[in-house]
């Protein structure tokens, strides 16, 4: 290890902070929160459209199929947009002063509020007293206000949003205790099978719970391995590899076949066991295997774009980022063999080249905003960069205002045309709207930070 891994690992848990050190001042890199803006946009868009629009841009029909169209990209793009945050993060606060023990705890808290964010999103259509879209719209309100990041500076704007936030916090638990769905039978994490069970359900955690358990495992690991690049990059093997072995027999499925393990077998029963148990409410070989190695490779990326990494000049970062954008589409290519390319199924391909696209899209934004300074144009997508989470709630939150206030036919009538060109303008024109919403409401300061 050298001297700067030894430097960030080297933290003792239980005694003082690491002291701050000198980071060289650099540029911020523009590109990262205009892919990020332009991730947001594309979700939007894609989650607007009425059938009418081509099929290209819908996720791929039968859901089973092999290949991948331009909505299949978008949540592949966040876990690889989340990656690329983890290291410049841990450099900022490193910098000044945390400690490892100190991140851990927040990766923690944070990978908690994204299970729960996710599992209220999944079950919000499912309530049956206010009905789903006023219990949705509500909830979703309630969360911006209960995680708004509250102003430091004594005064009246930081009294009026330490309202809001105890409003929000209040209001969704008020939602969460009367939330109610049709009964179901279903099996509650380390608890067990339940019949007729009427509130919410984990299931698959929904998109920010898996962003959540994908976020764990790559920080964890990141604050594990350090900046050796070549151990990040090989975690994204070890991921894919855990993916294929979970999906084709489990990690112990030979286990007895082996009795010269002798007396180690009843222990790896138990733990073969454990894992069993463990995969039936994660789903280990997606949520921390192959989704976990997209952020990985997002995590690699990012370790480029620290003030203090080796590979900072335009040319340098363009010759790696090529390189690796080359890596991953062989990748993908090689693992196709085992399970095609789908994203219900997050198989390794999938996810590769979906990771490569991000990378090559960063490239290409890096080069036309970074190096070559064109930067105006972003405007339209870097608000939502810097504010992810409101513009993600902020769309659901205006359909839901729009369908209560009986306006939902003229302005959303777009969604049910029979001409694909209105459905796209449509859809496109929502995404901007929302993009421009979420840069309005910042400047207001209203910011979401779990």
């Amino acid at each position: 290890m050298t001297e700067d891994d030894v430097t960030y690992l080297a933290d003792p848990i239980d005694g003082p902070p690491i002291e701050p050190r000198a980071v060289p001042t650099s540029r911020r890199v523009d590109s990262v929160d205009a892919l990020r803006g332009l991730t947001i946009l594309l979700m939007v868009f894609v989650n607007d459209l009425g059938p009418a629009a081509p099929s290209w841009m819908h996720h791929i029909e039968p859901p089973s199929a092999d290949g991948m169209t331009l909505a299949d990209v978008v949540f592949p793009w966040f876990l690889f947009i989340v990656g690329v945050s983890i290291p410049l993060a841990f450099e900022r606060a490193f910098a000044a002063g945390a400690t490892v023990r100190g991140q851990v705890g927040h990766i923690v808290i944070r990978t908690a509020a994204l299970l729960l964010l996710g599992v209220i999103g999944m079950n919000s259509d499912e309530h049956q007293g206010l009905g789903g879209s006023r219990w949705s719209l509500l909830a979703f309100i309630a969360i911006l206000l209960a995680w708004s990041s509250v102003p430091k500076e004594p005064g009246t704007k930081r009294s009026v949003f330490l309202a809001l936030k105890a409003v929000g916090v209040v209001g969704l638990l008020i939602l969460l205790a009367i939330f109610r769905r049709k009964p179901v039978d279903t099996s509650l994490p380390f608890y067990g099978p339940v019949e007729g069970w009427v509130w919410m359900r984990t299931e698959w955690w929904g998109i920010l719970g898996l962003i959540g358990w994908a976020y764990l495992t790559v920080a964890l690991l990141t604050l594990w391995l350090g900046r050796r690049r070549e151990w990040l990059a090989g975690s994204i093997g070890v991921l894919i590899l855990l993916h294929l072995a979970m999906n084709h027999g489990g990690l112990f499925a030979h286990l007895e076949r082996k009795a010269w393990l002798g007396p180690l077998l009843p222990l790896l029963r138990s733990l073969s066991h454990g894992v069993d148990s463990l995969n039936q409410y994660v789903g280990l070989g997606d949520a921390t295997g192959s989704l976990a190695a997209i952020t990985m490779a997002g995590c690699l990326l990012g370790s480029i774009l620290r003030r203090d990494s080796d590979v900072a000049a335009p040319d340098e970062r363009v010759m790696w980022t090529s390189t690796f954008v080359v890596g991953l589409l062989i990748a993908g290519f090689a693992t196709d063999t085992f399970e095609g390319i789908n994203k219900i199924a997050a198989t390794p391909t999938w996810c590769l080249w979906s990771a490569a696209l991000a990378a090559a899209v960063w490239l290409a934004l890096y080069l036309v905003i970074d190096v070559a300074g064109w930067r105006a144009w972003s405007i339209i997508v870097r608000p939502a960069g810097a504010n992810p989470l409101v513009a993600y709630f902020l769309h659901p939150i205006v359909i839901g205002a729009v369908s209560a206030s009986g306006l939902g036919d003229p302005l959303l009538g777009y969604q049910g045309s029979h001409n694909p060109a209105v459905v796209v303008a449509g859809s496109l024109a929502m995404a901007v709207v929302v993009c421009a919403l979420t840069g309005l409401l910042a400047r207001l300061g209203l910011r979401v930070r779990l």
